[in-house]
C-alpha cells in the first residue's frame, strides 16, 4: 500500500503539474492543502487506496470524467491536440491503478520523461 513517501511523491508531482499548467501560486497552495487534508484517510487501514476508491471501475470513471473536462476546457485543451486520447486514457488508468496500490500493470515512462 501507499506510505508517506509515496504520498509525498504524488503531492510533489501534482505541484509540478499545476506549475507547468501556469496555475497560480495561491490556487496551487489551496489544491495541495486539500490533498494533504486527506493524507490520513489515504494512508490508513490495510486496504489500498485503489480498493477503497472502488477498484478498476472507479479509476476508469474518474479518468474518463477528468479527460472529458480537460478536453472541454479552453485553457488547457490545446495541450492535447493531436494526442491519441484512447491511448492517453489507457495509460493514465494504468498509472493511477498502479499509484493507488492496484494491480501493477503500468509499464510506461516516468512522469518527468512523459511531460
Amino acid at each position: 500500500g501507499l506510505n508517506h513517501t509515496h504520498f509525498d511523491a504524488v503531492v510533489q508531482l501534482l505541484a509540478r503539474s499545476l506549475s507547468e499548467l501556469d496555475v497560480g501560486e495561491n490556487e496551487t497552495k489551496e489544491v495541495l492543502a486539500v490533498v494533504n487534508s486527506v493524507r490520513s484517510d489515504v494512508l490508513c487501514g490495510s486496504e489500498t487506496l485503489f480498493t477503497r476508491l472502488g477498484g478498476e471501475s472507479a479509476v476508469e470513471a474518474a479518468v474518463d470524467k477528468f479527460y472529458d473536462k480537460v478536453l472541454a476546457d479552453d485553457r488547457i485543451k490545446s495541450f492535447f491536440e493531436g494526442v491519441d486520447m484512447g491511448k492517453q486514457r489507457k495509460i493514465q488508468k494504468s498509472f493511477l491503478t498502479f499509484a493507488f496500490g492496484g494491480p501493477k500493470t503500468y509499464s510506461g515512462v516516468g512522469m518527468r520523461k512523459a511531460h
